[in-house]
């Protein structure tokens, strides 16, 4: 009887983690034979379902790890604890070395490279054995849809940290060839987006909110517009030669997925429910914006709420995410609509938090802010005492930089952040959600057709119409005419996706993909210095009480090779074919 190669035990829809991944030569696993496995509804149903019960790592709101927010290793934030071991900390120097082996960094490590493999393998499997499935068509559809879904999505993920790959059909046997050449990162993504549209024949548009964490059509093609975004983006486009120019298609995705998605009641939530589309249990809300997505319950004492969320301090925790200042400076002025360099914005450099995009309010901790009914004081110096730190930026005797947990650039982050002191904390992790189509349709179309404010043939939105979209939901002004030209609406929707889509996993990849992670001001990590002043100051020129210093922080190390993470070494030596990325 032929035995399948991944041990399956009680049929809990959990699955013994397997040592080997798809690269390695595996032999003949011990375990249930082919026909109680894929010849049996029920347990064909749960092998298929491990795709759902376990994601390729915990994020941040699911678990303890990464240790910090994902962000830390981009140029949006870093994280307060300075262990050695600390992502962030290795990234700020380069060291993507460690990172392979880092359990508290599977962004990048040889588990999840192993756990995304086992993934694609899984899926290839379900395909593969579909036509011994005994059930009815409605079961059998889902679970085809579902393994096609998740093999573009775990290839979608694969590339984007380790570049382009073999595209496997197939479970490999034992005796199978190895040393496979890997395909450029476009060759990939344009795999995988086909593989989107397999598995959006299967798939329904709507499922009940019992079924929440299983991909849905519309999900489909929302993962088609961002592999096919990724894949026109320069990093893919220039990564071997010139490549394909595949702007138009990325544009065309979206809009279907736009469509398809507003035809099946899909919208964006209004902004008085935008709380309920990150925490809480509102599934009313959520599940109409949300297209892929996972829930946690965070308790409150839990390393997960304590050392990836809640600062200490009033807070009570012990680790938190200090923001760059850089990103700080990218929420714009509500009134004007304008970026807060500019001259008409409204920007006072001395009440700097005032007026700003209502997400600043939403995604920031500053200083003056208030948290679960909680006033944070942050700031560095007391003029009047000559006393050094605060509540929230504590610092020792005589040390020269904040108390490790405490935020080294005047900010700590709060989209993760519960609104009930000591209560437990539901959270919805999106994978993909109907903003962010809006944004890569806005992105893909501009760089498709030259021209932001013009619709493109059957097109619904144009390119500035698709951002108004998303920045109107925000109480924000529609774009200001004055960036309604190529290059200065590319900027527009970048810093756009950066607000949005803050601390949604989506900046360190941006970066990659635009290739402008070199430049200073997508590497460097900036403070605000911050001065409670003594009595006499000039509240005309200083209206809170606090003057505000922008100050340089650290450089970080980004080089080009940091595009990509190191692969596996087991992996890059089963032959010459099968290469390490350029750098490493």
């Amino acid at each position: 009887m032929k035995k399948y190669i991944i041990i399956i035990f009680g049929f809990t829809s959990l699955f013994n983690s397997c040592e080997s991944d798809y690269l390695n030569k595996m032999p003949e696993a011990e375990g249930y034979d082919f026909d109680k496995v894929f010849k049996d509804s029920s347990n064909y149903r749960k092998f298929c379902e491990y795709l759902v019960v376990n994601p390729l790592f915990l994020h941040l709101q699911n678990g303890v790890k990464p240790f910090g927010s994902f962000d830390d290793i981009s140029d949006n934030s870093i994280s307060t604890p300075l262990f050695s071991g600390v992502p962030s900390v290795q990234c700020q120097i380069g060291d993507y070395y460690a990172m392979r082996s880092n359990g508290d960094a599977p962004m990048s490590n040889n588990a999840t490279w192993e756990e995304t493999w086992k993934h694609i393998r899984i899926a290839n499997t379900g395909i593969r054995n579909i036509e011994y499935y005994p059930g009815g068509d409605d079961m059998r559809n889902r679970l085809l849809g579902m393994c096609y879904f998740y093999r573009a999505y775990s290839y979608m993920d694969l590339t984007r940290r380790w570049g382009g790959m073999p595209y496997f059909y197939n479970p490999l046997d034992a005796s199978d060839e190895m040393d496979i050449s890997r395909l450029s990162i476009q060759e990939t993504l344009k795999l995988a987006a086909i593989d989107c549209d397999s598995a959006a024949m299967y798939l329904r548009d709507v499922i009940p909110m019992s079924e929440f964490q299983f991909p849905t059509r519309v999900a489909a093609l929302a993962m088609k517009s961002r592999c096919l975004l990724y894949a026109a983006s320069d990093l893919a486009r220039y990564e071997r030669s010139e490549g394909e120019n595949l702007w138009e298609e990325a544009a065309l995705a979206a809009d279907a997925a736009l469509k398809a998605a507003e035809n099946a009641d899909y919208s964006l939530v209004p902004w008085n429910e935008y709380y309920y589309l990150f925490k809480d249990n509102q599934d009313v809300i959520y599940t109409k914006e949300v297209l892929f997505g996972r829930r946690a319950q965070i308790n409150w004492g839990s390393d997960a709420y304590t050392n990836t969320i809640r600062p200490p301090g009033t807070l009570s925790g012990k680790y938190g995410v200090a923001v760059n200042q850089l990103l700080v400076d990218d929420f714009e002025m509500k009134a004007t609509g304008l970026p807060i360099d500019d001259p008409a914005s409204d920007y006072n450099p001395q009440n700097p938090y005032i007026g700003r995009d209502p997400r600043f309010e939403f995604n920031i901790i500053y200083n003056g802010a208030t948290v679960m009914n909680r006033k944070l004081n942050i700031w560095q110096l007391d003029e009047a005492t000559g006393a050094i730190g605060s509540t929230d930026c504590k610092f020792s005797a005589s040390a020269t930089a904040p108390d490790m947990g405490y935020t080294q650039t005047g900010y700590y982050a709060k989209k993760w952040m519960g609104q009930t002191w000591n209560a437990t904390l539901p959270q919805v992790w999106s994978y993909l959600r109907l903003a962010e189509v809006y944004l890569n349709f806005a992105e893909a179309a501009n760089e498709a057709w030259n021209d932001p404010a013009n619709r493109n043939g059957g097109c619904k939105y144009s390119a500035a119409e698709a951002l108004n979209v998303v920045r109107n939901r925000a109480e924000m002004p529609d774009v200001h005419s004055k960036f309604l030209n190529k290059d200065a609406f590319r900027e527009r929707v970048r810093k756009e996706r950066r607000i949005e889509l803050c601390f949604e996993e989506h900046r360190l990849f941006d970066i990659r993909r635009w290739k402008i992670g070199t430049k200073p001001e997508n590497r460097d990590i900036w403070r605000m210095k911050i001065t409670k002043l003594a009595a006499g100051y000039d509240a005309n020129v200083y209206p809170t009480g606090f003057r505000y210093e922008k100050e340089f922080l650290l450089k970080r190390v980004f080089e080009d090779r940091h595009n990509l993470f190191v692969i596996k070494l087991d992996d890059t030596r089963i032959g010459p074919n099968f290469t390490q990325n350029p750098g490493w």
